[in-house]
């Protein structure tokens, strides 16, 4: 029976050996992880965007500079932080938007009610991130919409 014994041992000794050899373990992962987009990305864009159209403004309208300078001069600080929050180099680039701006209004009154009406919508989009995000980005959130709020009142 001892042979016997050493012959079984000798076999799954041979087997494990054989079975080890054939199996591939990967050393590389090949699943990647791709985290989804920050839900502040999209606010992060229509600030970009509302930025560089007070950059038009003033560009077409250069005597409404001490009105509107200060405005957009917010509006960078927004991009800033966001971007910060977001995890994205502060200087950009930012993901393009969907949506193609139309011209800018020739009229210096129409362009100045295109702000106010893009302002109202800056902030209800401010009110809505800031309601649906984590508590902790609340405060720049809620920042962000309250100077909104303000930049109605100085534009009207």
């Amino acid at each position: 029976m001892s042979i016997a014994r050493r012959a079984v041992l000798a076999g799954a000794a041979a087997l494990a050996t054989g079975l080890s050899a054939g199996c591939d373990i990967p050393t590389e992962r090949t699943a990647v992880w791709h985290p989804a987009p920050d839900v502040l990305l999209p606010l992060l864009q229509r600030t970009v965007e509302l930025r560089d159209r007070y950059g038009e403004a003033l560009t077409a309208f250069p005597a409404l500079q001490d009105r509107l300078g200060p405005l957009k001069d917010d509006h960078a600080q927004h991009v800033i932080a966001l971007a910060r929050e977001i995890g994205l180099p502060e200087e950009g680039p930012f993901p393009q938007p969907s949506t193609s701006a139309t011209a800018l209004p020739t009229d210096q009154g129409a362009a100045l009610t295109e702000l106010v009406n893009l302002e109202r919508k800056g902030r209800e989009d401010a009110e809505g991130a800031c309601l649906a995000a984590p508590s902790y980005r609340a405060a720049l959130l809620g920042s962000i919409a309250a100077c909104r709020a303000g930049h109605v009142e100085v534009l009207t």
